[in-house]
């Protein structure tokens, strides 16, 4: 179990911590971010959105 969670920490570190790895996961997080938001909004507010 402890060698699992080392693992887990390892990756964690190695994808938050290095500068490039971190700079490619927070666009990519923004992308999917700003997906969701226009699915969730469509979905809200589609109706009033029609011509």
């Amino acid at each position: 179990m402890a060698a699992a969670l080392d693992k887990i920490k390892a990756f964690w570190d190695s994808q938050y911590h290095n500068e490039e790895n971190w700079a490619l996961n927070y666009k990519v997080l923004k992308a999917a971010g700003l997906f969701a938001g226009s699915i969730f909004l469509m979905r809200t507010q589609g109706d009033n959105m029609v011509i």
